[in-house]
C-alpha cells in the first residue's frame, strides 16, 4: 500500500435525517482528503435525500432507492469502491476529524496488519455524553483483539472506529445478509477465520450514538440477535477455532482487566 492510500467511506441511511448531516460534515471535513465517500439511502422520506443533494459534490457514488437492508446495502456500496482501505459510518454515528488519517498512519507503519480500530465515545440523541444500556461509562476504550480472543467473544472491535484494507472485504466475501444485528460483528468473525489481523490504537476515533431508534447498542431485535449469535458461533466451530472454556475465560478476565486499567489512567 503507497503512504497516500485512497479510502473508501461508505454511509448507508435510511430516515435518519436528524443526525445525517453531522455524520457527512464528519467524512467531507476529515484532515486526511484522499477519500471516496459513497452513500446509500433506503428510500428515506424525512428529508435525508435533500441533506444528501446539499452535499452532493463531495460524493463519488449516491444510491436513493430499496436496498435490502444495512448488510445488502454496504456489500452494494463496497461493491463499486475503489480504495485501498475501506470503512463505513452509520448515519447517526461521527467521526472525530483526524480519524482517517490514523487508520492510515498506523497501516503505513504496519505492512502486516488488515484491521485497525480504536476507542469511541458514546452520545445521545443530541450529541452529549450518554452510555451503553446497563453501563456506566460514556467511552468505551477497547482491548486486545487477536483470533483466539475473538472466537472466545472476550473482547470487541468498535465498528465506527474501524477500518480495513480492501482485500479484506474481498476475501471475506463482504457482509452476511442475514445478519440483521451484528453485520459488523460477523464480518470480522469471517475475517478472524481467514486468518486476518487486527491491530488496536489509543484514541478516541469516533462517536457512536445511542437513541430510540439504535440497533447496536439497545435491546431492539432480540430474537435477531439470538439467532445472529448463534449463526456466528457455528461459524467458529465449523472452522474448529473455538478455544476450550478455561481458555476463554481467562481471556476474558485479561481483556477485561486490560481495559480496566485504560480506563485508570
Amino acid at each position: 500500500m503507497h503512504a497516500n492510500p485512497l479510502v473508501s467511506i461508505v454511509t448507508i441511511s435510511y430516515n435518519q435525517a436528524d443526525f445525517l448531516e453531522e455524520t457527512i460534515l464528519s467524512v467531507i471535513n476529515q484532515s486526511y482528503k484522499n477519500i471516496e465517500y459513497i452513500i446509500f439511502d433506503g428510500g428515506s422520506i424525512d428529508g435525508s435525500v435533500e441533506i444528501i443533494e446539499k452535499y452532493k459534490e463531495h460524493f463519488a457514488h449516491i444510491n436513493i432507492g430499496p436496498d435490502g437492508g444495512a448488510a445488502a446495502a454496504l456489500n452494494s456500496a463496497f461493491k463499486i469502491a475503489s480504495g485501498d482501505l475501506h470503512a463505513y459510518i452509520n448515519s447517526d454515528d461521527v467521526l472525530n476529524n483526524h480519524t482517517v488519517q490514523t487508520w492510515v498512519d498506523v497501516f503505513n507503519n504496519n505492512q502486516d496488519v488488515d484491521i485497525v480500530f480504536g476507542d469511541i465515545e458514546i452520545i445521545d440523541e443530541n450529541g452529549q455524553p450518554s452510555t451503553l444500556p446497563g453501563r456506566k461509562v460514556s467511552k468505551f476504550l477497547s482491548g486486545p483483539v487477536s483470533q483466539t480472543i475473538y472466537a472466545c467473544g472476550a473482547s470487541a472491535i468498535p465498528q465506527q472506529a474501524s477500518c480495513c484494507k480492501a482485500e479484506v472485504f474481498k476475501a471475506v466475501g463482504g457482509f452476511d445478509e442475514r445478519n440483521r444485528t451484528c453485520w459488523d460483528g460477523e464480518f470480522f468473525v469471517d475475517a478472524f477465520i481467514k486468518n486476518f489481523k487486527a491491530k488496536r490504537v489509543s484514541g478516541l476515533l469516533a462517536k457512536f450514538r445511542v437513541h430510540s431508534q439504535s440497533i447496536s447498542g439497545t435491546n431492539k431485535h432480540e430474537e435477531y440477535r439470538v439467532k445472529d449469535h448463534a449463526r456466528m458461533r457455528e461459524k467458529w466451530n465449523s472452522a474448529n477455532l473455538k478455544p476450550a472454556k478455561p481458555v476463554c475465560l481467562f481471556l476474558k478476565f485479561y481483556v477485561k482487566s486490560f481495559r480496566a486499567i485504560r480506563y485508570l489512567f
